[in-house]
């Protein structure tokens, strides 16, 4: 999957939060793992395949797809930063969305040791693939993106 207008406004868009905010933020590279982590529990949060205890999964796609361009957004900043080429191959190792998530979490956990290019691509592409196990295209990916970037540049406008 071509990313490439998503890398160059996400470059835009930390290159506005880097002027906003404190330069020496302490632990960045484990915070934004940890950030990555969460969103990645909301967007799940959302879909409610996992909550076997749950009867009615009936799932909000627009608040869905914001989890998910959540997750967009940190998995970009990581992959740009360690010059990841924005051409993402999807990789869906399951069929079943709660597998693909398990899968998914154990490979963004391994960016806490290890953020090499491999890691990196796997974790993106892991995440692309709970995506298209959802149904979610590219163009929802980038209109959620941008309604998201949007929403990030009056955060930093309002000194959020």
């Amino acid at each position: 999957m071509n990313l490439e207008f998503i890398f160059n406004a996400q470059i835009d868009l930390d290159k506005a939060f880097r002027e906003s905010r404190d330069k020496n933020e302490q632990h960045f590279n484990t915070k934004i793992v940890i950030a990555l982590l969460v969103e990645l529990g909301e967007f799940a949060n959302e879909v409610k395949a996992f909550k076997y205890w749950k009867k009615d999964k009936t799932i909000d796609r627009q608040a869905m797809l914001e989890e998910f361009a959540d997750g967009i957004h940190f998995l970009t900043s990581i992959a740009y930063k360690h010059h990841i080429e924005p051409q993402i191959k999807v990789i869906k190792k399951y069929d079943d969305f709660s597998l693909q998530l398990a899968y998914t979490y154990k490979i963004f956990t391994k960016l806490f040791q290890n953020k090499s290019k491999r890691n990196i691509k796997k974790a993106y592409g892991a995440y692309l693939g709970l995506g298209q196990i959802m149904n979610i295209q590219y163009d929802d990916i980038e209109k959620s993106y941008i309604e998201k970037n949007h929403k990030n540049y009056q955060r930093i406008k309002d000194n959020y």
